[in-house]
């Protein structure tokens, strides 16, 4: 009986507050970037929101990362993730905020404060994807595939600790240009400190040629009547005791043992592209990757390369549904230049079916992945996987 009376309690409450925005500016609710509570004449802006994904996959789920992998003969069904999102901005609007959990293994991912009064730079302090990829960068809420390329882990340096500044650079024609350089610690999500004197140092420059900044989004929901295309490069350095990063935190690739303080100067390079025009999507990412390993005095240098496009056929062909989109990637990642036949591939086509944009889809993949890195043994396999990506404002 109590429990009924705090129910009711709460929905006159909640009904009070809503009905009452048009009264007072002092409080009210709106729904935008989830639900918006905003405070004292939109001062202060609370913004919260919830999402999850449903996955099944067979024979597996994720890329394999060692030989055994591939035999793996099984049906997975379960949340492949859960999150809470939290930002908004504090006394002015350039004061902004983000904050997001991962409730499913109770990691905090993003926890970070910006002061963005001006385009031209802006500072960011705390935790968060470090600005480096396109791929890795786009939230995984927000991907135009199931999940990232197969050479995503391999070249990621993802959620860092530190500082950056960034901004976005106007001047005549196409000279359009963004930059993010940031001093971060290097040490992956949770590290708030470094192993060594050593930082990491990240530089990020984005050539925007149509005058237009091009979201980190995946597929092309707008329909761009005008092209819109992206040209970037990047670098960073690193030395840590990790030869790659993750959500979990610092790790090492494979064939790599576990480092101690200072062992690993990784040295990294990227060229990219990306472009959306009239339903059609591209994304493109050329990776460089040096890792001097300083205890055993070997140095190997990988590289790897992904394209991605996809297309709404319905704005061709309008019997096609128009919620329909189909894409296909290709991905390879060489683990050692210097010695022939490693590469290891990922050949994949999928389509989304939009029932609210990016905030409620279903998606369904097929790939065919083809290792040549476990050495001796040559692996292939076919993967299957269905996802249902639900936000819930």
């Amino acid at each position: 009986m109590f429990k009924k009376f705090k129910i009711l309690f709460f929905l006159v409450f909640f009904s009070s507050i809503v009905t009452s925005q048009e009264k007072s500016k002092d409080f009210y609710i709106t729904k935008g970037k989830g639900f918006e509570f905003h405070f004292f004449d939109d001062q202060y802006l609370l913004q919260i929101d919830f999402r999850g994904q449903f996955r099944t996959s067979y024979p597996y789920d994720a890329f394999p990362v060692i030989s055994s992998d591939f035999n793996d003969d099984e049906v997975t069904l379960g949340i492949s993730r859960a999150r809470i999102k939290i930002g908004g901005h504090v006394y002015k609007p350039y004061y902004t905020f983000y904050f997001e959990q991962d409730i499913k293994g109770a990691n905090l991912l993003d926890f970070r404060a910006q002061i963005e009064k001006y385009s031209f730079i802006k500072l960011r302090v705390g935790q968060w994807k470090a600005r480096y990829t396109r791929e890795r960068v786009i939230s995984s809420g927000n991907q135009q595939g199931l999940e990232r390329s197969l050479i995503n882990s391999v070249f990621t340096i993802d959620r860092q600790q530190g500082i950056s500044l960034y901004g976005n650079l106007k001047g005549n024609g196409a000279a359009n240009f963004n930059y993010w350089a940031s001093v971060l610690t290097g040490m992956g999500r949770g590290a708030s400190s470094n192993d060594d004197s050593n930082l990491m140092y990240l530089l990020r420059l984005q050539w925007n040629p149509n005058r237009e900044v091009l979201k980190f989004s995946g597929s092309d929901l707008e329909n761009h009547e005008k092209f819109v295309s992206s040209i970037a490069l990047a670098g960073v350095t690193n030395t840590s005791p990790y030869t790659s990063f993750s959500t979990r935190g610092g790790e090492q690739l494979f064939g790599y043992e576990n480092g101690v303080d200072g062992q690993y100067k990784v040295d990294q390079l990227l060229f990219e592209t990306a472009f959306k025009y009239k339903g059609a999507s591209w994304q493109q990412e050329f990776h460089y990757k040096n890792i001097d390993d300083r205890v055993n005095f070997k140095e190997t240098s990988l590289i790897g390369n992904y394209f991605q496009i996809g297309y709404f056929f319905h704005y061709s062909f309008p019997k096609f549904p128009k919620p329909l989109e189909i894409f296909a990637r290709q991905a390879f990642y060489d683990a050692n230049i210097d010695v022939s036949g490693n590469n290891n591939y990922e050949y994949t086509i999928g389509c989304n079916w939009f029932f609210r944009g990016h905030k409620n889809k279903l998606t369904f993949d097929y790939s065919y992945l083809k290792y040549n890195e476990f050495d001796p043994v040559f692996e292939s396999g076919n993967r299957f996987r269905l996802q249902w990506d639900i936000s819930i404002f």
